[in-house]
């Protein structure tokens, strides 16, 4: 499988895998800092997009043909056999010019714990029911989790001041089960100047630390992650 390292090095430069894709680096510059395993990379027709209920913004998409391993059959609970087939995902980037989705997106988590008392506060270490947190020594991507791993289900990420929706459009040939969550645990990371996040599934992360930085205003102050 091809693996693309996009991000922005030394006087700009790129650095790719030694494959090259059908793409120039213009075409591929608004993926700054993401990471991606993919078969074929194509550029679709830019587009104009609604997320988190606010204003429509302009986006740049791109489709993905890429190998996971996902469940193919369940012979019993427990049971089942796993196979890497292709799966097909659609993938809409935008720029958050106003920071608005990133307000949403930070907002929503301190409202939902805000209200909990402490004791619920130390026995629960993850983030909220819906929207969640990737935190790594000062750096962050937030994420929307899907309501299903069915086609046209799909993930929305927040990152690097950019946002980013991406769709599970299906396998190519085999059925199999969990194409889009094994988009998050196989296919792509986040880099940073200093750090990479390399996402998961399940998620872990202390509502209280989220609390403490929100409230030291650092998801405000951090407005342009490098």
């Amino acid at each position: 499988m091809r693996m693309i390292f996009i991000c922005l090095l030394f006087a700009n430069a790129y650095v790719y895998s030694q494959q090259k894709t059908e793409l120039s680096k213009e075409n591929l510059t608004i993926l700054d800092g993401l990471v991606l395993k993919y078969n074929t990379i194509q550029k679709l027709s830019d587009s104009i997009t609604t997320f988190l209920d606010q204003k429509p913004i302009s986006v740049q998409r791109f489709t993905i043909n890429s190998n996971v391993t996902v469940q193919t059959s369940c012979r019993m609970v427990g049971r089942g056999t796993y196979d890497k087939i292709k799966a097909n995902y659609l993938i809409e980037i935008g720029v958050d010019t106003k920071g608005s989705l990133k307000k949403k997106f930070v907002d929503s988590i301190y409202n939902y714990w805000e209200e909990k008392d402490e004791k619920y506060l130390e026995r629960y270490k993850s983030s909220s029911d819906e929207i969640h947190l990737f935190y790594a020594n000062g750096d962050y991507v937030f994420y929307k989790k899907p309501s299903s791993n069915k086609v046209g289900d799909y993930y929305i990420f927040y990152f690097k001041n950019k946002i980013i929706k991406v769709s599970f459009k299906g396998f190519d040939t085999e059925r199999g089960f969990g194409g889009l969550s094994e988009f998050l645990n196989e296919l792509v990371q986040f880099r940073f100047e200093r750090n990479q996040i390399n996402p998961k599934y399940e998620v872990k992360f202390d509502p209280r630390l989220f609390m403490k930085l929100y409230e030291e205003d650092f998801f405000h102050q951090k407005s342009k992650q490098k």
